[in-house]
């Protein structure tokens, strides 16, 4: 066993727990005004403790200003790396089911080990928030970044909230068993290349599902193809397994995969095949991240030419880059009201049992009809977000 385990950062906001063993319980708090938040720090982690059915061990406490639930994570790590047979916290919370079709147009990515950048996530105003695991979190930190996502879900009220497992070849089922407690929206599958991946996901969800009493199927999936062998099974990969809502793109994974620099052209096909695979599963399609966060003029470029190419959404790096995303995929004035007015003339040729209609010298037909209707459709969500 381990003489001393240490969780945490010294950066603000967050806070060091040391574990030790000792031979009853004895807490050792640390903090820069000791007499105003001594008190308050020591009952979060007695309380901690008693969840955790901890009785004896030392447990140092070096605060910088952690929230308590960011408090309560780091305990519960440090406790259970230093003693593997406690169990895990298991939270009562109260989950709101999201649409299958809400809107989608940025995914706003956090490192999961991170709780200076997990502060306030959720107050950046992106339509889905996604707690990452895998890419951004060293191997040391797994397990206390688990644990960070899983008291994050417990407190934090989501629109949305997702969480990016690792590969379930790598830490992904550990992953599950301990942030499916927090009962997040959906799970993202990184680099999924088949069908077989979605379903191995799907059991697994399932399983957890029924040990946790809830409904089973409820769990959204997100698979990410990242890699060339996953573009070119995208249309299994999105109509695997019921629980798909949308597909993303990873595109620094794929260039690095096929051999290709990341170029518009480079980045045609597999695009205009995620998006076909997506249209014929009847789900929704995400770009992948813009890298340069101070290069707006780009990021709004390269998400007009995505949305063009019928992607709904794009993933986020930074909270800077919400708004011209959003802006992208927002309907403008202008297609509101060329919308509203095919609608318009579609209603009342169907008054008057005309079946063909024209605005401007053009045809109208269905397809340009459910186009108007969706445009329509988007705006208004999009008005309710700000009301």
């Amino acid at each position: 066993m381990k003489k001393t385990v240490t969780i945490g950062s010294e950066e603000k906001g967050d806070c060091l727990v040391s574990v030790s063993e000792r031979k009853g319980l004895e807490i050792e708090i640390t903090a820069t005004v000791p007499d105003l938040v001594e008190r308050g720090i020591r009952a979060v982690v007695e309380r901690t403790a008693r969840t955790l059915g901890l009785k004896t061990g030392g447990i140092a406490v070096e605060d910088k200003g952690a929230l308590d639930h960011i408090l309560s994570a780091r305990v519960e790590a440090a406790v259970r790396e230093m003693f593997p047979s406690v169990t895990a916290w298991r939270p009562t919370v109260e989950w709101q089911q999201s649409a299958r079709d809400r809107l989608r147009r940025t995914r706003l990515y956090a490192p999961g080990n991170n709780s200076r950048l997990l502060a306030g996530i959720e107050l950046h105003g992106a339509d889905c928030v996604l707690l990452d695991l895998e890419d951004s979190v060293p191997v040391a930190e797994k397990l206390s970044a688990r644990i960070l996502i899983k008291h994050l879900l417990a407190k934090i009220v989501f629109p949305e909230v997702w969480v990016r497992i690792n590969p379930l070849s790598t830490y992904g089922s550990a992953d599950l068993d301990e942030v499916m407690l927090g009962q997040p929206h959906g799970i993202c599958l990184p680099k999924a290349e088949s069908a077989g991946d979605v379903q191995a996901l799907a059991q697994l969800l399932s399983r957890l599902e029924g040990e946790m009493g809830i409904e089973k199927g409820r769990t959204f999936i997100m698979p990410i193809i990242e890699t060339g062998k996953g573009v070119l099974h995208a249309e299994e990969i999105a109509a695997a397994d019921p629980r798909v809502v949308i597909i993303a793109f990873g595109a620094e994974d794929y260039t690095r995969d096929v051999g290709a620099r990341r170029t518009r052209d480079a980045l045609l096909f597999p695009r205009s095949r995620l998006v076909a695979a997506s249209a014929a599963a009847r789900i929704q399609a995400s770009d992948t991240v813009y890298a340069d966060i101070d290069d707006e003029d780009g990021l709004a470029e390269e998400t007009r030419h995505i949305r063009d190419l019928g992607f709904v959404g794009k993933g986020a790096i930074n909270p800077r880059q919400i708004r011209a995303i959003h802006e992208a995929f927002s309907p403008s004035g202008e297609e509101i009201a060329h919308a509203t007015k095919i609608i318009a003339a579609a209603e009342e040729a169907a008054a008057r049992g005309i079946g063909a209609i024209a605005i401007g010298g053009k045809m109208i037909d269905q397809p340009v009809l459910e186009r108007a209707r969706r445009t329509l459709r988007i705006a208004a969500e999009v008005k309710e977000e700000w009301q």
